[in-house]
């Protein structure tokens, strides 16, 4: 049987490394899966050898000593997905996507794009056989951009987790009676024609603020109330 043009090794057995390789297969690209836990070095080091691509998706702070240690790499194409990390030894492409224990669809995949690092190997280089939109920054704002990923999605995440939790256990509601608000807000964000942004916050109402500041007394989500009011260059004193 013919070599195959490309082919990939996963290192890595969390999340991202779950769904890169389900993507994988979904697309019928020729890859290994191969993790510390579950197998040997040998056998990464033949993986390896049959593949022309490596995804190192493993922890940020971890990447550069596994790719360090294994000098079956060397003649590799070997990528990352972190989005902050800028590294020598392997090439980042960073899916803009966040990803849970569930698994996604080809569709789901194919809409997400990746993030690369401006005047290194091109997305069709570093990722053969996947047709994602990719873009390009300058290496020195990968922090930047990936703090405000962690901003937008995981902060979010927490917001949302934290009023579901409270409206069950605090005021006696089912968590969907917030769904199609929360579907409006998504709608609202993405018409980029008109502002999202309502409520007290939006008509800059420093009396309802007071109150909803009054009833968050005690509760952490004071504190971040406080934290959007300075984003938003609202200026009322803590406790005033």
């Amino acid at each position: 049987m013919a070599r195959p043009e490309y082919a990939y090794t996963v290192v890595g057995d969390g999340r991202v490394a779950r769904h890169f390789s389900h993507y994988l297969r979904l697309l019928g690209i020729t890859h290994f899966t191969w993790a510390r836990k579950s197998s040997s070095r040998a056998e990464f080091a033949q993986q390896a050898e049959e593949s022309s691509h490596v995804a190192i998706l493993i922890s940020d702070s971890a990447i550069e000593d596994f790719v360090g240690k294994h000098a079956v790499l060397a003649d590799k194409i070997v990528v990352h997905f972190s989005g902050s990390l800028v590294s020598e030894k392997a090439f980042g492409a960073h899916p803009l996507m966040t990803f849970t224990e569930r698994l996604y669809s080809l569709e789901q995949y194919l809409e997400t794009p990746f993030i690369l690092d401006e005047g290194r190997k091109t997305f069709e280089e570093l990722l053969p056989g996947l047709k994602n939109p990719h873009y390009y920054i300058k290496a020195e704002l990968r922090p930047l951009y990936h703090s405000l990923c962690v901003v937008s999605g995981n902060f979010t995440t927490i917001l949302w987790d934290q009023f579901f939790a409270s409206l069950t256990e605090k005021l006696g509601l089912p968590h969907t009676v917030a769904l199609p608000y929360l579907d409006r807000i998504c709608e609202n964000l993405k018409d980029r024609e008109i502002p999202a942004l309502t409520g007290p916050l939006a008509r800059k109402d420093l009396t309802t603020i007071r109150a909803n500041l009054n009833a968050l007394e005690g509760d952490p989500l004071q504190k971040v109330y406080y934290g959007f009011l300075k984003a938003l260059n609202l200026k009322i004193r803590e406790n005033s």
